[in-house]
């Protein structure tokens, strides 16, 4: 349920209609799900469906089919391996680490889209990598919320 929840919040924040002098300053909402999921709740995901719900995003943004995915897959990976030591540390850390795993993901993103034939610049990815990094704390704190209310609803017992 938590899963859901938190899916709806994040396609809901990336479908909000900001205004056009905003678009390069907003965070990536998937990736902020998708790093949350991974670093936060590993014990409890599922890599099927982080894979349907990356489908969503695919469409949103109108990208390849499978691009957020293999994003989804490469960050949840990273978390895996590092993430025990990654949750202990202080929220300026943890920004820290999101910025260097949020960059390689970045990377990856720009050289699909341009093997897709997507244009793709580099300049964007990378600031979008660190207003995303800058978003870490605040949305870990709102998807905290989400998953305290819906552990507390009767049908996630």
């Amino acid at each position: 349920m938590i899963f859901f929840f938190s899916l709806c919040m994040t396609l809901c924040l990336s479908a909000f209609p900001f205004p056009a002098s905003f678009a390069n300053f907003l965070p990536s909402w998937a990736l902020l799900f998708a790093v949350w999921w991974g670093l936060m709740r590993s014990y409890q995901l599922s890599m099927v469906a982080l894979l349907i719900a990356s489908l969503a995003f695919d469409v949103m943004y109108a990208t390849a089919l499978g691009l957020h995915g293999l994003l989804f897959a490469f960050v949840t990976y990273i978390l895996a391996i590092i993430g025990p030591s990654i949750r202990q540390v202080n929220w300026v850390r943890q920004s820290a680490f999101v910025f260097v795993v949020l960059l390689m993901v970045s990377s990856i993103s720009y050289w699909a889209r341009n093997l897709t034939g997507a244009q793709a610049e580099f300049n964007t990815l990378a600031l979008q990598v660190v207003i995303t990094s800058l978003f870490w704390t605040p949305t870990r704190m709102f998807f905290d919320l989400i998953a305290r209310i819906s552990a507390s609803t009767p049908g996630d017992r």
